[in-house]
């Protein structure tokens, strides 16, 4: 099949009229603006550029938020962990030390996405999202990587001394404050890639923090028992563990990023809704066959669709069909970009 210039061309009733028959519409529902375009497409264009603005704000401020309280945990946890010789506070400690960086890197991706389509970025800049995520687990693999293989070495000499009691305070903060940051960030920006990337991080270190609580309690109580001689694993063992369940979500966001840029399909629960909306507007006016691919790269959601028409249809009726279409997918949480092409030729809707 032939490139989407060429498919442009022969889309519509005739070949003198190419560009009027294919649009593209923003999550308004709008189409945007072509020559002589009703002023209320432009309107609904600016509210929705307000609306996009309004929620980049909001993941700039997640983010930075997210910074701040790592930078005060890694302070902390790298801190007690050189002070009391625990391997898995100092891993906690500089796990969230990556993370500022992580996240500094997420936020400067938010402001260059925000600022739009350029004519060196014609389509945006959308693809920075998926790729910074895959980079992201990349990091969170290598570190975890690098704490598992410390660990089966201070297993294999002996184990370590149990911790002081501070750790124990360490844990319980590392399990409060993770796991109330990461329910706020998913309320603040539930649209967000790079916020909910974020907050599964966040997450995750909440979900050590309450490991190496209850193990850090454990130890003590067991400590003066016949069972003592256990104590001396419990902070490597607890590092390995932690390094199992920590390269769950990573291994996700590279799975993610692979599939956003290789131009993979989206979820089921996303195609599936296009696909009930495109059935829905084929019923209310009569359409025949059609052609539909979508992708989802970071905010930005394509949808590409074909009918197949007869000679007479008219440019007025597929103008109907778009604005149609465009308000069923207002309510998806992307910024969608939808064309939708019109042909008597079967040829152009394979």
């Amino acid at each position: 099949m032939d490139g989407p210039g060429t498919r442009a061309g022969a889309a519509g009733t005739g070949a003198d009229e190419p560009r009027a028959d294919e649009a593209r519409a923003d999550r308004s529902g709008a189409a945007h603006p072509e020559e002589g375009a009703p002023v209320d497409a432009a309107v609904e264009r600016v509210t929705d550029g307000a609306d996009v603005g309004a929620e980049f704000r909001a993941e700039r401020s997640a983010l930075g938020l997210s910074m701040a309280c790592g930078l005060v945990l890694a302070a902390l946890g790298i801190s007690i962990g050189i002070v009391s010789g625990s391997q898995i506070v100092l891993f906690d400690g500089f796990y969230s030390f990556l993370g500022i960086g992580l996240s500094w890197m997420a936020l400067r991706v938010s402001r260059l996405v925000a600022a739009g389509p350029t004519s060196r970025y014609p389509f945006g800049r959308e693809a920075l999202t998926p790729l910074i995520i895959g980079f992201e687990g990349v990091a969170l693999i290598a570190t975890c990587a690098y704490a598992a293989f410390d660990a089966v070495l201070t297993i294999l000499e002996g184990g370590s001394e149990v911790a002081s009691g501070w750790v124990v305070v360490y844990a319980f903060v590392s399990f409060v404050v993770p796991v109330a940051l990461s329910v706020q960030l998913r309320r603040s920006t539930s649209g967000s890639e790079l916020v909910a990337a974020e907050a599964t991080q966040w997450l995750a270190g909440g979900m050590l923090g309450l490991g190496m609580l209850v193990a850090f309690v454990g130890a003590r109580l067991i400590r003066d028992t016949a069972w003592s001689g256990a104590t001396a694993y419990v902070d490597p063992v607890l590092v390995l563990i932690a390094c199992t369940a920590f390269v769950v979500p990573p291994i996700r966001m590279i799975r993610t990023t692979l599939i956003e840029l290789l131009e993979g399909a989206p979820t089921t629960e996303l195609s599936g809704q296009v696909q009930a909306a495109v059935d829905d507007i084929r019923a209310e006016h009569g359409l025949g066959d059609q052609h539909l691919r979508m992708t989802k790269v970071g905010r930005k959601f394509y949808v590409e669709l074909d009918f197949l028409v007869s000679p007479e249809w008219c440019v007025r009726e597929s103008d109907r069909v778009r604005h149609a279409l465009a308000a069923r997918l207002d309510a998806l949480p992307h910024d969608v970009w939808l064309t939708v092409e019109f042909t008597a030729d079967e040829r152009w809707g394979e």
